[in-house]
């Protein structure tokens, strides 16, 4: 009889703890699969504010990247204009506010100049874009509208006042779609912040790394206190980013190692259970290194399936935050390739190490002794 198929046998004779085993490594692989593929994907998603869009560079105030106190003077944006192979240049403030009526929390106001791109790259679902002297107007990205049950004409509560809803728009950025925009101006007089943005989102003419590097250099003799970085480097540096992918490898690496305990007792009980059955095997003539393959078999048939069942759950639970009203504005529901081969990979790396010492130990028990004792 083939191993695996006598490995599948004994897994079957003790059913309910290997169910338990399943369900233990299945949180694990769950905890990676949903955790590393959420941060992975925000990360992703916020990066693709950036690239699907052409931009190149993001200027922002030295040290300032996570702090939206600190601000860049409007005028910086025309010199960085006036720059030979600029294509083209967009200034942005950006706060965040709170609906705590309906437990929305951290939701990004963007404020933009009444002929910025960004109004055109979005298709608006209802309404109208926001035009020049549009006061205490706004748009709402599809998700909030719809988490906040807002719709064109009514009026959403914005730093104390009432602000119309003129729009409705859909973004390819999960972010967009659960933010609000509205003409800088008028953002800059609720932040009193005048002539102020957070920052500037720059698209080069020339692709080249050397004309990049050019631009960067050029833009970053204008002031010591502002800095231009590649929109990769400036969205891996984000505090906010880091912070998310420290956590969620951190949390998934302690139900990694649950999972890994539980995986060594099941199997250490498995073995102490049945060291008469494998003595028996060893004293007919297998050799310690089948018996070992043996015991590793059934370990890798448990963590096969619940890396399986692991992975669907990590998906599913990716899908229910990115539809889950509070979630919704910062999951985007995809999971990487990367994320599921990480989750797999947890799962054997659980069924190899808890399996490996308790089978080494039992086959160099003595033979004689050992069927004595049973």
């Amino acid at each position: 009889m083939h191993t695996w198929d006598i490995a599948r046998k004994n897994l079957w004779r003790r059913p309910f703890r290997s169910a338990l085993t399943v369900v233990g490594l299945a949180v694990s692989v769950t905890a990676v699969v949903a955790l590393v593929g959420v941060s992975e994907s925000l990360e992703s998603s916020f990066l693709d504010l950036y690239t699907k869009r052409g931009a190149d560079l993001v200027v922002q105030r030295r040290g300032g990247a996570a702090q939206l106190s600190k601000g860049i003077d409007l005028t910086v944006g025309d010199r960085i204009r006036a720059l030979p192979g600029v294509r083209e240049v967009i200034a942005g403030l950006m706060d965040m506010v709170s609906f705590e009526d309906r437990d929305l929390f951290m939701v990004i106001v963007n404020g933009w100049e009444p002929n910025c791109p960004v109004f055109e790259r979005v298709n608006v679902i209802s309404g109208r874009r926001l035009a020049a002297g549009d006061g205490r107007k706004v748009m709402l990205g599809r998700i909030l509208a719809e988490n906040l049950g807002k719709h064109v004409g009514d009026h959403v509560p914005l730093y104390g006042q009432n602000f119309e809803v003129v729009g409705v728009f859909e973004s390819f950025s999960v972010y967009e779609n659960g933010a609000v925009f509205m003409l800088l101006d008028e953002l800059q007089r609720q932040m009193d912040r005048p002539g102020e943005v957070t920052g500037f989102v720059v698209q080069s003419a020339n692709k080249s790394s050397n004309a990049i590097a050019e631009l960067r250099r050029q833009i970053d003799a204008f002031n010591p206190e502002i800095v231009a970085t590649p929109c990769a480097e400036f969205v891996d540096s984000l505090a906010q980013m880091k912070l998310a992918r420290n956590m969620s490898w951190f949390t998934a690496l302690f139900a990694v190692v649950i999972g890994a305990i539980g995986m060594m007792n099941t199997m250490a009980m498995t073995v102490f259970e049945r060291r008469g059955e494998i003595a028996t095997l060893l004293a007919i003539g297998w050799r310690r290194f089948r018996v070992i393959r043996l015991i590793l078999s059934e370990s890798l048939l448990l963590g096969a399936i619940g890396a399986i069942g692991g992975c669907l759950l990590g998906i599913a639970l990716t899908l229910a935050l990115a539809h889950w009203r509070k979630t919704s504005g910062l999951v985007q529901g995809d999971i990487s390739p990367r994320a599921i081969l990480e989750g797999a990979g947890v799962a054997v790396l659980i069924a190899g190490t808890g399996a490996f010492w308790p089978a080494f130990r039992c086959v160099r028990l003595p033979i004689a002794e050992t069927l004595r004792g049973q």
